[in-house]
């Protein structure tokens, strides 16, 4: 199959800081990616960038073999969702779709109500935005991604919120754009949630591509091992207290320091981080799949860091 997107080493630098840092990743006719990644692990940036509305500092972005980075016209093929969704809010959910394509010769009425049918919409045509919840505004920024039958599909976040009986039509939906060719890219929080329609999966941390799995590879670095976590501000230094004061063995994965204990040793150490005024934002134990891959790719603190 042909590659649609090509990302190669990209990087995108804002006032000294990385969003984006030598991210490379392909992108075939009719396969679904997803990127996946905690806030601000750079995969919302990553969308962005593809999309000219972030400034590219380094590397090349190929799209149907164009260098958008030189020229984004052929963007026009491109559906997007960005998230949060933003529209005209005192005009109608039809209005605002009107308007947004109105350079699209093509498009007809009985368009624009299809696709907000299609994403179970079609009853709130005549809403102003100003009265729809977030889940339905970004339904309505799902619509307009769809209306234009894009070679490819840029979606951030596009199930966050969503209610699970519409997260299934969307996913029925891409699925047949997949059948047709589309090519779709989904940033996500959770990758249970695009488990059933990604083939593989672009793990981001610290702004950079920590690894990227498919299906299979994903399920090779679940255990049985449920580790225990404490998210605080300062990880490092909470993590040294861990290693030095409990003998345990600690990973580091953004501001939460994992470790390898019962509910028991857990309170200890939340008691003792406590009594020393170390706030503590959240404390439990990881259960969910995303997490889980994550933890296991992350080695162990070692002494001395």
């Amino acid at each position: 199959m042909s590659k649609i997107l090509e990302v190669i080493n990209l990087s995108v630098l804002i006032k000294d800081r990385f969003l984006v840092k030598n991210v490379s990743f392909s992108l075939e006719q009719g396969q679904c990616l997803a990127i996946v990644g905690e806030d601000r692990s750079g995969k919302t940036s990553v969308i962005k960038a593809i999309t000219g509305s972030l400034p590219v500092t380094e590397g090349q972005i190929y799209f149907d073999g164009n260098d958008e980075t030189k020229n984004t016209a052929h963007l026009k093929n491109v559906g997007v969702c960005l998230d949060p969704p933003v529209f005209f809010k005192y005009q109608s959910v039809y209005e605002n779709l009107t308007y947004l394509t109105r350079f699209n010769d093509k498009l007809s009425k009985s368009d624009i109500v299809e696709a907000l049918r299609k994403v179970g919409l079609a009853h709130k045509a005549k809403t102003k935005v100003l009265f729809l919840s977030y889940y339905e505004k970004k339904l309505m920024s799902l619509a307009l991604a769809f209306l234009f039958q894009p070679k490819l599909l840029l979606l951030d976040e596009p199930f966050k919120n969503l209610p699970e009986d519409y997260c299934k039509m969307i996913k029925n939906h891409l699925k047949t754009l997949q059948l047709s060719g589309t090519s779709i890219l989904i940033s996500t929080q959770n990758l249970e949630l695009v488990e059933d329609i990604a083939e593989k999966f672009i793990l981001m941390e610290n702004r950079q591509i920590r690894e990227i799995l498919d299906n299979k590879e994903c399920e090779n670095y679940l255990s049985d091992k449920n580790f225990a976590f404490v998210q605080v501000k300062y990880p490092n230094y909470v993590g040294k207290i861990v290693f030095e004061k409990f003998d345990l063995r600690v990973k580091l994965l953004g501001n939460k320091v994992l470790f390898d204990a019962d509910e028991d040793q857990t309170a200890k150490i939340v008691k003792h981080l406590t009594l020393n005024k170390i706030p503590i934002f959240k404390a439990g134990f990881l259960n969910k799949k995303t997490e889980q891959i994550f933890a296991n790719l992350t080695p162990y603190f070692k002494e001395g860091e």
